[in-house]
């Protein structure tokens, strides 16, 4: 059966007069028509709903401005899929056009890997306290296992308070009994519950409740935690309706993934739409950490030039990495200058959902073996927010940008072991201890599989030195090595 495929148009703002009930008007309609007759013989759909009555949508939360998207539609379609690349070619070649988007009509599976452990029955009266299996949370956990130390965050009363996230995926579990709560709300339902047990993972490990039995999120304090499908109206669609309820210094997590070369897995920010999207929402203080897909993708390959060259969009992308010694996962999509850190995706995070720890029902399951860049993504997330709650409460509300707290995370994080660059492991201990000095205190260099942003500040050999250009640290040279020249000194 022929694979079927949606095609997503963005008609540049500039070239649209106004919306009025999901139909476009353009400013110079005539010559439109005369040149490009073919736009005005298909239908569209609005990719998101809210700016179907007039075009533009307010928000109360933060000075995000969506009008520019009144241009963004789906274009109806039952054609083949050469039918519809030819479609999509016409649409490429028009000035009025910003971009085109070709996407899979069904949608594409979440980041996870398949299961190693069968469902496992107990009918208890009582659910057990499950967090000794949660080693991810613990500083040190064995030779060469180190987790990103929750336990310090919680000693300090760092439980997430003063920052809200939202999750976009397929599905979620709101009446799992250890995450059941007026403040887990469910923005966008699910028309597909084949990964309900997904997203049960990924909330668990941030967001679970500290009531004694079963898992403990990272961040159970959160003020609020927001669940949305992209099933239902698709992901551009799904991504605004998180972003009208977040503030700057919130976080909001992509448990996406999406087709590159070859159809292998990659950052859903692939999709233009949703690198753009996600650029709005960085650009107006909201941090969006996503899932670098299980593609085993090398985002520094030639065929990723283009994605590359769009720049920096401030997104925080997450790789897979081992328990033991945070070696790249061998299925993570990975990259040197596009994947920023990880966490632990190779069957060892434990969580609510699935089922082949404790399994007293769909309500009362829990899982030890999530994996992928699904579970790495909420470890990272979880990280993120741990220390914007501490820098909100002790910076007078002030928050940190999505692209400081990138930086702080990568040069404070345990490094990287083998593989492709996915980056280091967040630690959060060590970014809130830096954040406790000064932010123009640096951190000593380090040799290999750290990446270093412009501007970021170093101490090497008893002198200060300031990054000139992003790149990757590497053993076989140090600042003010001879003939490399991505360092100045500032100070001794």
């Amino acid at each position: 059966m022929e694979k079927k495929y949606n095609l997503l148009v963005k008609f540049k703002q500039e070239e649209i007069s106004h919306v009025k009930d999901g139909v476009l008007y353009f400013h110079d309609d005539r010559t439109i028509l005369r040149d490009n007759y073919f736009i005005f013989n298909v239908n569209y759909r609005m990719a998101i709903p809210g700016l179907a009555a007039t075009g533009k949508k307010e928000f109360t939360e933060n000075d995000i401005d969506l009008s520019e998207y009144k241009g963004l539609v789906y274009v109806e379609n039952d054609m083949t899929s050469g039918e519809l690349e030819e479609l999509a070619e016409k649409y490429r070649q028009l000035a009025i056009v910003e971009y085109v988007v070709l996407e899979p009509a069904e949608p594409i599976i979440p980041p996870s890997m398949p299961d190693l452990k069968e469902p496992c029955i107990r009918v208890l009266s009582h659910t057990p306290d499950l967090t000794s299996h949660q080693t991810y949370l613990r500083a040190q956990a064995g030779t060469d296992v180190y987790g990103i130390d929750a336990d310090y965050a919680w000693s300090i009363g760092v439980t997430g308070k003063g920052v809200r996230c939202a999750d976009i995926e397929w599905g979620n579990i709101y009446d799992h009994e250890d995450l059941k709560s007026s403040n887990f709300i469910e923005l966008l339902a699910t028309t597909n519950h084949g990964s309900d047990d997904h997203g049960a993972g990924v909330t668990g490990i941030i967001f679970a409740r500290d009531n004694g039995s079963g898992m403990k999120g990272v961040v159970h304090g959160l003020d609020y935690f927001y669940g949305i499908s992209e099933i239902t109206y698709g992901r551009p669609a799904g991504i605004a309706k998180g972003l009208e309820y977040l503030r700057p210094g919130d976080v909001f997590l992509f448990e996406m993934q999406t087709g590159g070369q070859y159809g292998r897995y990659v950052p859903p920010d692939f999709n233009m739409a949703v690198w753009d999207l996600t650029k709005k929402a960085t650009d107006n203080g909201i941090i969006i950490v996503m899932t670098a897909g299980n593609g085993e993708e090398n985002l520094d390959d030639p065929f990723y030039a283009e994605y590359r060259n769009r720049g920096d969009n401030g997104a925080i992308r997450v790789g897979a990495g081992t328990k033991v010694g945070r070696h790249r996962a061998s299925f993570s999509t990975y990259g040197s200058s596009m994947v920023h850190l990880q966490g632990w995706g190779d069957w060892t995070v434990a969580s609510t959902g699935g089922g082949d720890l404790f399994n007293a029902g769909p309500l009362r399951n829990y899982r030890s073996d999530f994996s992928g860049t699904s579970s790495a993504g909420p470890i990272v997330a979880s990280a993120v927010i741990a220390v914007q709650s501490w820098y909100k409460a002790n910076h007078n509300g002030e928050v940190l940008s999505p692209r400081a707290m990138r930086s702080l995370l990568i040069q404070t994080g345990t490094p990287q072991g083998n593989g492709g660059h996915i980056g280091p492991l967040p630690n959060i201990r060590r970014a809130i201890e830096a954040l406790q000095g000064s932010s123009d205190i640096p951190a000593p260099w380090s040799p290999g599989a750290i990446r270093y942003e412009v501007d970021d500040l170093v101490t090497h050999n008893g002198y200060i030195w300031k990054c000139t250009y992003a790149h990757i640290s590497q053993p076989v040279w140090a600042p003010g090595t001879a003939g490399v020249y991505l360092w100045g000194r500032v100070a001794s």
